[in-house]
């Protein structure tokens, strides 16, 4: 094709390619939302996590500024003697936008023959390709250093955002200083948001493939490998594509998970995962994402702790370089998944009518109303062993009813969840509603569904009223559960605040806060599960910032009786030397009055 023919299919066919926008979206989901632990033999007892990076279904408006660095030197003469790499170069520039993006060009061998800063006329451009020759020796950085200065100089000229892009052809080795050493060409483009792509055509040696390798791979472009000039034109094809729709490079996605979700089941699993103290911290290396391509994976994620868990957290995001080699992170959105409480209670449907007045007025004589509305009232209907807590009851209009109790571990027996059901339903009765048998026998069902099996309940009390350090020790048994409370009179009558703090073995486990300011306040600290950090073996229990009287409870269920019991004392054997008291867990009566602390359990009845 001659030069002239060049030129005027230029002027009359120019195609018009857009340039993409760095415009990716990042989501996620997880289904179902609420699980049980995954021990418990319940379903559902994992939640699956989809997470999702889309590059824009179209390429955006950014422009592009291209220099094509075109190798000039004397070997060019055997490699390409019918100068196919300048046929190919026209082509590129022809399917660029001129209304839009800007081409420049440098013809390089040991020195710079001639270069043209990128300029939307096109025409200029298409003939000074025609002035490359083939003479001199190979010095790549050279070349490579005019096309970048080309680049960073009309990026000054206008705030425009241009994305910028170095299409360096070269068929041998020769100067070259690689990415990371003093002076590199090479990371100068890179520091500048310079991609680079590289043609190496009919190579004779691996040490100019391994240079060509690095000047892309450094600044986030790609290598190709030309067999011969005939493969040039797909190539410069190929590489206009990438630059016109490649929306992000270098994606990497950053998830971060609680230490006490287990993810498991990966569809694409994670290049690296890295456990901290707190979190764990997943990371998939994705690569380029072009206009209307979609990154996904999914995976299970589940828990042995119940408790409301945040996935996708604090620091997780999608970081990616943009086209014009700005980074952008993308922060993703958490989710919530609630691993249930074993001892969350019994759900079944009921068939009745609630008269809240009628029920308002039944129960205010010789229950403690704490809450009341048109919607739904809300009572207090029996008192724990240890007076600091209460069970609760709560009914709506719309037929909804949960029955809570916070005695420790009372629905750990069957019987004493079935007997709080039936006092509720007692109550709902005497105000007129239609409680049936068949109400009441699917009600029991399913709290003897939902409760879980008696055991042994193991209770240490000890009273205090200075900080300690103190040795526990765990028999050899199966603990199926464990909680830690305290509570205790405070009088820290001036800060009006009680800032208490109790660890395990170093670790955190419960802190204690003043409820009633400024004066005569109850300090609890309740309901802190230490299941999993009480494995059978000797541990340290300490408490700290304590300046009155407390009692700490550790109450403890195995799933046998230990041929030991659970132990707490003092360094020197003598200030504190306390077995754990322990009862079968049999009935809901003697579960009550061993209850001390304020775990809750749950019944939910609509």
């Amino acid at each position: 094709m001659t030069a002239r023919k060049i030129l005027m299919t230029a002027l009359i066919l120019v195609l018009s390619v857009g340039s993409g926008q760095a415009d990716l979206t990042v989501s996620q989901q997880v289904y179902p939302g609420q699980i049980w632990p995954m021990s418990s033999g319940n379903e559902p007892a994992f939640g699956r996590v989809s997470l999702k990076v889309v590059g824009d279904s179209l390429p955006g408006t950014v422009p592009l500024d291209v220099v094509l660095a075109i190798d000039s030197s004397a070997s060019m003469k055997e490699t390409d003697p019918t100068e196919m790499r300048l046929d190919a170069a026209r082509i590129f520039v022809m399917k660029m936008d001129p209304a839009r993006d800007r081409v420049g060009i440098v013809s390089w061998d040991d020195g710079v023959d001639f270069s043209i800063p990128p300029t939307e006329n096109f025409p200029v451009v298409l003939e000074a390709i025609g002035k490359v020759d083939s003479v001199g020796r190979t010095n790549l950085d050279r070349g490579l250093k005019e096309a970048i200065d080309l680049l960073t100089a009309t990026s000054t000229l206008g705030s425009e955002e241009r994305a910028r892009f170095v299409i360096l052809l070269s068929d041998g080795d020769g100067d070259y200083t690689a990415g990371g050493r003093t002076g590199s060409q090479t990371d100068r483009a890179r520091d500048d948001g310079i991609v680079i792509y590289t043609i190496g055509l009919l190579l004779a040696d691996s040490k100019a493939e391994k240079s060509l390798e690095d000047m892309a791979a450094t600044t986030g472009g790609r290598y190709y490998e030309a067999c011969g000039g005939s493969a040039l034109e797909s190539i410069y094809q190929a590489i206009g594509e990438d630059v016109i729709n490649v929306l992000g490079r270098d994606v990497v996605v950053s998830y971060v998970l609680p230490r006490e979700i287990e993810a498991l089941g990966y569809s694409a699993p994670p290049t690296s995962e890295v456990q901290e103290e707190r979190y764990k911290i997943l990371t998939w290396k994705v690569g380029d994402i072009s206009a209307g391509e979609i990154w996904s994976t999914s995976f299970d994620v589940g828990s042995e702790d119940p408790g409301i868990f945040e996935l996708g957290g604090g620091g997780s995001e999608v970081a990616y370089q943009r086209r014009s080699g700005f980074v952008e992170r993308l922060k993703i959105e958490d989710v919530l998944l609630d691993v249930a409480e074993l001892r969350s209670g019994a759900s079944t449907n009921v068939d009745f009518a609630l008269n809240l007045t009628d029920l308002s007025e039944i129960i205010k004589p010789i229950h403690d109303v704490v809450e009341e509305d048109r919607a739904h009232i809300a009572w207090r209907f029996s008192e724990c062993n240890s007076g600091c807590t209460k069970d609760w009851a709560f009914l709506s209009e719309d037929g909804t009813i949960i029955v809570a109790s916070l005695c420790p571990f009372s629905l750990c027996v069957r019987d004493a969840l079935a007997e709080d059901i039936q006092k509720v339903m007692d109550i709902m009765e005497a105000a007129g509603s239609n409680i049936s048998e068949y109400n009441r026998s699917r009600a029991i069902n399913a709290a003897e569904y939902y409760a879980n099996d008696p055991g042994i309940y193991h209770q240490i009390s000890y009273s205090f009223g200075a900080d300690f350090d103190l040795n526990l020790v765990v028999p050899n048994c199966t603990v199926r559960d464990a909680r830690l409370s305290v509570t205790g009179k405070e009088m820290d009558y001036f800060a009006g605040v009680a800032d208490q703090e109790y660890y395990l073995d170093g670790d955190y486990v419960a802190g204690c806060e003043f409820h009633d300011f400024p004066w005569d306040g109850w300090c609890t600290a309740e309901d802190a599960n230490i299941t999993r950090k009480i494995p059978p073996g000797n541990h340290r229990i300490s408490a700290k910032k304590i300046s009155d009287p407390h009692t700490m409870i550790i109450e403890v269920i195995t799933a046998e009786r230990p041929s030991k019991d659970f132990l707490l004392y003092s360094d020197d054997y003598r200030s504190v030397w306390i077995p754990a008291t322990s009862n079968a867990l049999r009935s809901s009566s003697e579960m009550l009055s061993l209850s001390s602390g304020t775990l809750g359990r749950k019944a939910v009845i609509n």
